[in-house]
This record gives structure tokens, sequence and C-alpha cells, in this order.
């Protein structure tokens, strides 16, 4: 049985989500390269802690937000990439 977190995030509109990653890289432009990992993996542990840890492991979660990447190629959706290609970049 899934957690109602683990189904929200595999339903999530893969548009959104792309579009919300490029908020959040947008709004770390102040912090240091130090303050940026932290922050990101600060939230990625506590959302995992809190939330998904209770039936999905982190390989699940990387696999669903694989296959958001994968979606998000087939529709052409930039913002995922552009995401990416940021965090490449400056992280």
């Amino acid at each position: 049985m899934q957690s109602s977190s683990s189904v929200d995030m595999a339903n999530a509109n893969v548009k959104k989500v792309a579009q919300g990653m490029m908020t959040v890289v947008d709004s770390l432009s102040g912090f240091t390269k130090a303050e940026k990992y932290g922050i990101i993996s600060s939230v990625f542990n506590c959302l995992y802690t809190n939330k998904l840890s209770d039936e999905r492991s982190v390989n699940d979660v990387m696999d669903m937000v694989d296959k958001m990447r994968r979606d998000c190629k087939v529709k052409q959706i930039p913002e995922f990439g552009g995401a990416e290609k940021y965090i490449i970049g400056e992280l």
C-alpha cells in the first residue's frame, strides 16, 4: 500500500514539477555553494524522513523522479532539463 505522499508524488503533474524546480533553483541565487547543498539536502532529508520513508526506499523515490525526467523529455517540457542544467553547472 502506498502512503498518500508517495501516491501524490507518482501522480504529480510533471509540467508543474518542472516549473517548481526552476522556482526553487532561482530562489538559491543568494546562497553560497555549500549553503545550496545544505538547503537542498536538508529539504530532501526532511521530506524523506517524515513523509516517504515508511513506504518507500530512497531508490524508489529516485526511480519516480527518473520517470518524471523521461516524461518531461517525451512531453518536451524544457524546465526540468533547465533546472538540471542549473544544478549541474552551479552546484
